[in-house]
């Protein structure tokens, strides 16, 4: 299933009843939510992450990588990381003191997407990169 049918599809699952409705919802334009449905471009970003909240999904379901909303596992014939012949790459760049600062970066197939969290969402994100640091460190301490 298409994202835009997806879209369509947990925007009648929630009774929201228009294209109107969700953009109030999420913060955007109907033009956009029609872009989304008719699978012209993609939710990505801020708007990708409060659609699936208006939605009450996830952001894997919305973008194809799991085939139920409560699933966790990818779809059947999804690319998986590291194979499939597909090569993806992932950076973060995080910075403290105030102001926070995360930006992101996924590269798969000769596209790279770059998003950088908005600080409200930077200040929730930021205890688990250090978290990830810390783990991180521990592993390399241990190999010597």
């Amino acid at each position: 299933m298409s994202v835009g049918k997806r879209i369509r599809a947990l925007r009648a699952k929630n009774k929201v009843g228009s294209q109107e409705e969700l953009a109030y919802l999420v913060g955007t334009a109907r033009q956009t939510i029609s872009l989304w449905e008719r699978d012209v471009c993609l939710p990505e970003g801020a708007n990708l992450l409060k659609l699936a909240k208006v939605l009450n999904t996830s952001v894997a379901y919305i973008m194809g990588e799991t085939p139920t909303p409560e699933s966790s596992e990818p779809e059947a014939g999804a690319p998986r990381p590291g194979r499939d012949g597909v090569k993806t790459a992932y950076s973060l760049s995080a910075a403290s003191p105030e102001p926070l600062f995360i930006s992101m970066e996924k590269s798969a197939n000769g596209k790279t997407v770059r998003y950088e969290l908005p600080p409200d969402c930077a200040e929730r994100v930021f205890p688990f990169v250090e978290r990830l640091w810390q783990k991180i460190e521990k592993e390399m301490e241990a190999r010597g």
